[in-house]
């Protein structure tokens, strides 16, 4: 074998051994589990979601939506046609209040999916996209709002309008509405008019 093809031939054998290397090592990456802790990655994903709250016997909760994910470590995003239904007050003064929007995040105080799914209370709910709130002859419409369940108070600071009978007017400045004791405030600068009443 002369020179020429001695060299050749270990340089093919080089070349080739690199090959199979680099498609081992390949390999071996697309097989491995990498778990960025800052990326938050769904763990449990629902289609058509339905959850339902109940208490005393009685169904006082209600949420829908398209999709939902549970996300490590203590979140729950809900997509598409989104609707939370809340039944509030007693007896005589018992109403449903809605909620409309196209997600929802709720966020849990909680370490783990295990102790979110188990025990862990609800810390606050970003809603995000065409947000509409029925409480009795109010509906309040805003692109995004904040509801947290400790204080009861949904609050906004994008722009608010504030629909029913008797009434219709725009708050530029956002709103609170306390859900507990039905009283809404809203921010100026305020246009429209009519008087509010909340059941």
């Amino acid at each position: 074998m002369n020179r020429r093809a001695k060299l050749f031939l270990v340089l093919a054998t080089i070349v080739l051994l690199s090959l199979v290397l680099r498609a081992r090592e390949r390999g071996k990456t697309r097989n491995q589990q990498n778990f960025d802790t800052n990326i938050r990655e769904a763990r449990i994903a629902f289609e058509d979601f339905t959850a339902t709250r109940y208490t005393a016997g009685q169904i006082t909760q209600v949420a829908r939506a398209k999709s939902a994910y549970l996300l490590e470590p203590n979140m729950l995003e809900l997509f598409g046609d989104v609707s939370i239904r809340s039944l509030r007050g007693n007896g005589k003064n018992e109403h449903w209040e809605q909620t409309y929007c196209e997600t929802a995040t709720a966020y849990f105080r909680s370490s783990n999916l295990s102790q979110m799914l188990t025990s862990s209370a609800m810390d606050h709910v970003d809603l995000r996209g065409f947000v509409k709130f029925e409480a009795g002859n109010v509906s309040l419409e805003t692109d995004y709002a904040v509801y947290n369940p400790a204080t009861g108070i949904l609050h906004s600071e994008a722009a608010v309008m504030v629909r029913g009978k008797g009434h219709h007017f725009k708050g530029d400045g956002g709103f609170s509405f306390d859900v507990r004791k039905e009283n809404l405030n809203v921010a100026g600068p305020v246009r429209g008019g009519g008087q509010v009443e909340i059941p």
